[in-house]
């Protein structure tokens, strides 16, 4: 069937700035599929998006019905991600609907990413909007991010695929996000256990603000007359809002040491025994290497000392363990001191690992004025 000959699109051929056949042809990625995820995902389906992908490691709770179209009560306890695909593919067959369980982090692998248009993120947490962001600019995709609470909106916008040096997201984070980054995790680097969720209290009414001017944004970024990045702020109740152009700063966590991406190489986790082979240059064992993933590298108890079965934590990631591994399974006293690092030279990497796989995304290596990531995981799919 030709999409844009049929009926159900004639309406948006009536709008001189508007292309219907390059909404056929765009890709996105809406991660989180929440009360702003639902209006996302709702938005490009009536729009006639080509193809949408939905990634949420979240299953649905009762309270997400008051503000999530596309969730039903019998759907309480399923994955979020696969319920909203499938309701939303009844909208419009034409559009192609994915749904990915799990965390983005784990079935999102870089070169999938490349093969967006758009990344929106409608995600909760500092945390995973820092890795979003860090992702879309090392494959040069755009990012468009919102969040919300009973009443404000924030819609972000980052251009990395359509304007050279933009912002990421972290150039204008303030130091008390990052404070309750930390705050999720141990001294050791391990996820709290204990941590409470914070609940944010909003309602329908932000949640579908916000995804309207994600979804505009989103699929105008590459004809913004101003190429910076972005922050569009707006009040649900007294309509007021705000634009404001977001800059660059120096010394960024995300991108302060260059303008420009690093170099992405796919090595698929085969460059450790390309450097062993000798395909390395020697003088580039001492070269710093920065994982995407911090990991375990010692795990002992200092009352104890050595621990039996240490090595089931050891060159893991952290993010695969809470806090909960740090009691001592000999003395059951909390004294397991546990070192966790993400900065290696690439020597010591070649002497743990070997030819084995490294546990993590990829690797960011600063080689002289020039950056290159190694892309260190195998292609998740199409």
């Amino acid at each position: 069937m030709d999409r844009i000959g049929t009926a159900r699109y004639q309406r948006h051929e009536l709008i001189d700035w508007f292309s219907q056949q390059r909404l056929a042809d765009s890709r996105v990625a809406v991660i989180g599929a929440g009360a702003i995820g639902n209006e996302v995902i709702k938005n490009l389906v009536l729009l006639g998006t080509g193809a949408v992908d939905v990634f949420d490691f979240d299953r649905v709770e009762v309270h997400n019905l008051t503000r999530s179209i596309f969730l039903r009560e019998e759907d309480v306890g399923s994955n979020k991600a696969d319920c909203v695909a499938r309701r939303a593919a009844e909208v419009d067959p034409n559009v192609s609907l994915r749904a990915f369980a799990g965390h983005f982090r784990d079935r999102l692998s870089l070169a999938m990413l490349e093969r967006y248009d758009c990344v929106i993120s409608a995600v909760d947490n500092f945390e995973a909007r820092i890795q979003l962001s860090q992702m879309c600019r090392l494959t040069a995709v755009d990012l468009v991010n919102a969040a919300i609470d009973s009443r404000w909106i924030t819609v972000e916008c980052f251009p990395f695929g359509s304007a050279d040096g933009s912002a990421c997201y972290e150039c204008n984070l303030p130091e008390s996000a990052y404070q309750k980054v930390a705050a999720r995790y141990s001294c050791g680097g391990l996820r709290r256990r204990a941590q409470a969720e914070r609940r944010v209290p909003t309602t329908a009414i932000t949640a579908s603000i916000a995804g309207a001017l994600a979804v505009s944004n989103a699929l105008r970024l590459g004809d913004a007359a101003d190429p910076r990045a972005r922050r569009i702020f707006a009040d649900s109740i007294g309509g007021a809002s705000r634009v404001t152009s977001l800059d660059r700063r120096a010394g960024c966590p995300g991108c302060g040491t260059s303008a420009s991406p690093p170099q992405v190489l796919r090595t698929r986790n085969r460059w450790l025994s390309r450097h062993l082979s000798g395909e390395f240059e020697p003088s580039l064992q001492q070269h710093l290497v920065r994982l995407s993933d911090a990991l375990i590298t010692s795990y002992a108890c200092r009352s104890c000392g050595p621990v039996p079965g240490a090595e089931r934590y050891l060159r893991r990631r952290a993010a695969d363990f809470d806090d909960s591994i740090a009691v001592c399974p000999q003395c059951s006293q909390n004294a397991i001191v546990i070192e966790v690092r993400d900065v290696f030279r690439l020597g010591e990497l070649g002497e743990m690992f070997g030819p084995e796989a490294v546990p993590a995304k990829y690797a960011i290596v600063e080689v002289g004025e020039r950056s290159f990531c190694f892309d260190l995981e195998e292609d998740a799919g199409p």
